[in-house]
C-alpha cells in the first residue's frame, strides 16, 4: 500500500513531514492546501513535491476532492478543531499541530470522535524527537536523579514578523497555548510525573505591534508527587542574538540534576556521587517515520493520542488561570 499525505495548512511545522516524505518508499504527497498563494509557491519546489502532487486553496475542497490516507493538520489554531473533525469523519490518520484545539469544549468533541473513530492521531511534539531531551528522558528514568524535586523550562524566542492570524486571540491560542505546550509534554514525558494544579501568567507588555499577542507567559504547575515546575517563556530574545531560541530543560531530583544549555543543544549530569559531565546524545529520531509506521501497526507511536488531549487541556487550563488570575485544578 502507498500511503497518500495531504498537508492541510502550510502555518507550522509541516515542515517535518515534508522533509520525511523522500526518505519513506511507501509514502506520496498527494496534496497540499494553504490560503497564500505564494507559500504554495514556496512548497512547489521542495523534493517531496512531485508531479502528481495537487494543489489547494480551500481544506474542505481538498478532503472533498482528493482520497488521502494520512493528514498533516498545520494551519492556524482557530480553525484547526473543525479541521480535525472533517478528518476524522473520513477515516483519515492525523498528524497535528499544537494544541489540539482553541477551547476545552473543542476538545471534548474532537476526543468523542477520536474514540469513535479507528484513526492513528499524534500531535507535532517536535522536542520529544530532539537528542538532548531523549537523553534526559532516559537519566531520569533509569532513577540517576532519584525523585524528582523541581522541573525548570523555558522558550525564548525572536519576535520577528509575526503573522496576522497570530495576532488576534480567535485565531491564536494564545502564547501559554501555542509553545507552552512544548514544554508542559517535555516535562510529564521526561520525568513520567503528572500535573493536578496550574497557575498561569501572561500578557503583552512590550511589543504592541503585534496585538493580541502575548509577549511573555509563566505556568507554576504542582506534580503528583509534591514537586514543582516552572515554565516561562517569552518572545524577547534581542535580534542580536546567535540563535532564533533559547530553549532549556532542568530537572533536580533529591540524588541529582540533569540539565540542557548551549541554548538546549546539549545535556550536562551531576549528582552525588559523579562531577558534573555532558553526556553523549544520540541521533534525532524521525517523527513522522514514527507516525507511519504507528499508522501500519509496526510501532508504538511515541506521542499516543492520549497525551495529546492532556496537554492540550492542560495549556488551555493554564489560559484559563491567566485570564481569571487564580490557580485551576487539573
Amino acid at each position: 500500500m502507498v500511503y497518500r499525505v495531504g498537508i492541510l495548512g502550510l502555518k507550522g511545522h509541516q515542515g517535518v513531514v515534508l522533509n520525511s516524505i523522500p526518505k519513506i518508499d511507501d509514502v506520496v504527497l498527494s496534496a497540499a492546501v494553504d490560503d497564500s498563494e505564494e507559500a504554495l509557491t514556496r512548497l512547489k519546489k521542495h523534493p517531496a513535491v512531485t508531479s502528481d502532487t495537487k494543489f489547494y486553496t480551500s481544506i474542505l475542497k481538498l478532503l472533498e476532492e482528493e482520497k488521502i490516507d494520512i493528514a498533516c493538520v498545520s494551519g492556524t489554531d482557530g480553525e484547526r478543531a473543525q479541521v480535525l473533525l472533517e478528518c476524522m469523519n473520513r477515516g483519515i490518520h492525523v498528524l497535528s499541530e499544537k494544541p489540539l484545539t482553541m477551547t476545552l469544549d473543542e476538545l471534548s468533541m474532537v476526543k468523542d470522535a477520536y474514540e469513535s473513530s479507528s484513526i492513528t492521531l499524534s500531535m507535532l511534539m517536535t522536542m520529544r524527537f530532539s537528542p538532548p531531551y531523549r537523553k534526559i528522558r532516559e537519566v531520569v528514568m533509569s532513577g540517576t536523579i532519584g525523585e524528582v524535586c523541581l522541573a525548570n523550562a523555558q522558550k525564548s524566542y525572536k519576535l520577528g514578523q509575526r503573522p496576522s492570524w497570530q495576532q488576534s486571540h480567535k485565531t491564536f491560542s494564545s502564547t501559554l497555548a501555542f509553545i507552552g505546550i512544548h514544554l508542559v509534554d517535555l516535562i510529564r514525558w521526561c520525568t513520567g510525573r503528572e500535573f493536578t494544579e496550574v497557575t498561569a501568567y501572561q500578557s503583552n507588555v512590550g511589543h504592541p505591534e503585534v496585538h493580541e499577542m502575548e509577549d511573555n507567559a509563566v505556568m507554576i504547575l504542582r506534580m503528583d508527587n509534591g514537586g514543582s515546575a516552572c515554565i516561562h517563556l517569552d518572545y524577547c530574545r534581542p535580534r542580536k542574538a546567535a540563535t532564533h531560541g533559547d530553549d532549556l530543560l532542568r530537572i533536580a531530583g533529591n540524588q541529582g540534576v540533569i540539565e540542557t544549555f548551549k541554548h538546549g543543544s546539549k545535556v550536562r549530569l551531576i549528582t552525588h556521587e559523579t562531577e558534573v559531565e555532558e553526556l553523549p546524545l544520540d541521533e534525532p529520531v524521525d517523527e513522522f517515520l514514527n507516525f507511519v509506521n504507528a499508522v501500519k501497526g509496526i510501532e508504538e507511536c511515541e506521542v499516543p493520542a492520549e497525551d495529546c488531549f492532556r496537554v492540550t487541556e492542560i495549556v488551555l487550563k493554564a489560559r484559563e488561570s491567566s485570564n481569571l488570575g487564580q490557580p485551576i485544578k487539573l
